[in-house]
């Protein structure tokens, strides 16, 4: 697809959390080039000038092997979300481990947040401390529903059934694994919506 193109794709896909200018896609698909990623050919149906770009074999590796690999700053809040987007592509136990290292980060900084608010919460002003209460609560929320996913995960893994779709809903639809060049194929289930609450009145997988 032109650069166009991906741009509107990427702003469906990632728009919620993390926005993609002109100025920042297209120095990195010139560096993709570069590596061999993408390879590119000029429109034949267009009267415009209009690049095409293709993901090479070279390409899908490089996209599996930077999704596999987390260090503690794809952890955070961004750079998290961004991956939880194309966890599809991951086998089930890359999914699990990296979805327990987002918690188990999430929860060291909670337990920090925790113990600087009990140093300081008589110095502080209303304000501060309903920001700070407010962090702890997002913290909170985020490792439920993390909770949640490892749980709906770890059922996939031992083959236990999993609950009906819903349209709001923390559980995981099964969807097959897309296979092509270079992605290997996986008898694997895929989250979806995994950013939606769950609805009023239903419960929650256990682990």
């Amino acid at each position: 697809m032109s650069g166009y193109e991906l741009k509107k794709q990427l702003a469906v896909k990632l728009g919620a959390f993390w926005r993609v200018s002109f100025g920042s896609l297209y120095p990195c698909l010139k560096r993709l080039l570069a590596d061999g990623a993408l390879e590119v050919e000029e429109n034949k149906f267009t009267s415009r000038k209009k690049h095409v770009y293709r993901l090479t074999e070279r390409g899908e590796q490089l996209f599996l092997e930077l999704l596999e690999s987390a260090d503690v700053h794809d952890l955070e809040q961004d750079r998290f979300s961004m991956r939880l987007a194309f966890f599809r592509y991951l086998r089930p136990e890359t999914r699990l481990d990296q979805l327990e290292r987002r918690r188990g980060y999430l929860q060291e900084r909670l337990a920090q947040l925790r113990a600087s608010l009990r140093a300081v919460r008589d110095r502080l002003d209303a304000y501060t401390i309903e920001l700070m209460d407010h962090g702890l609560d997002e913290h909170e929320r985020e490792i439920a529903w993390l909770d949640r996913l490892i749980a709906a995960e770890r059922g996939s893994a031992s083959g236990a059934a999993r609950p009906a779709a819903r349209s709001r809903s923390t559980t995981l639809q099964a969807e097959p694994v897309p296979e092509g060049p270079g992605l290997p194929a996986q008898n694997a289930t895929v989250p979806r919506d995994p950013r939606l609450p769950a609805q009023a009145g239903q419960a929650a997988p256990t682990q």
